[in-house]
């Protein structure tokens, strides 16, 4: 009797202590910066020009400044933004990646289902997509947006050209924020 007792304590503890390094791990606070893409994670695509932090509402308003009051509407907390360069068809291309923490789910996909965003006409991405749902929309030849949403964030992704293999490119940066989140 003694013996199950003791075997029972030390698979207890075995137990609880790997317990706790589960919910050690799952606890991890990431910062909104942590989501971002980092430089040259995706092989040829560096850190160029601007990043921001906004903490809040102020904040963004000055990085933002027509855009920020729909962002408030839908429970705005705080967002990233990186600038990116990388070569598509041998010529130098800027791609700009926003991350907003919109504090729940629910905001964050009022904030993607609102038309003020004026991405009306996107289409739905749904193969391999990130997020509950993502879209994107191509501007006639000159750029691309591909948005979603996941968790409590709203990501967008623009790129300042528009070919397939431009928008593998935002589906690539998608998938490494969505894997993050």
């Amino acid at each position: 009797m003694k013996k199950i007792f003791i075997i029972l304590m030390i698979v207890s503890v075995i137990f609880s202590l790997s317990c706790d390094k589960e919910t050690t791990k799952n606890n991890e606070i990431l910062t909104i910066e942590d989501l971002l893409v980092k430089n040259n994670e995706i092989t040829g695509w560096s850190y160029s020009g601007g990043s921001w932090v906004a903490n809040n509402i102020s904040d963004l308003t000055t990085y933002i400044d027509g855009l920020a009051e729909i962002f408030q509407r839908h429970g705005f907390v705080e967002a990233a933004h990186q600038q990116y360069q990388g070569k598509i068809d041998g010529a130098n291309r800027q791609l700009l990646l926003y991350i907003y923490n919109q504090g729940i789910e629910e905001n964050a996909k009022a904030l993607y289902q609102d038309p003020d965003l004026g991405l009306s006409g996107a289409v739905d991405w749904t193969q391999g997509n990130p997020g509950k749902e993502a879209h994107y929309i191509r501007y006639g030849g000159l750029s691309q947006v591909l948005s979603f949403y996941q968790d409590k964030y709203y990501v967008q992704i623009q790129i300042n050209y528009d070919t397939e293999e431009s928008l593998n490119v935002l589906k690539q940066f998608a998938l490494n924020v969505s894997g993050k989140i």
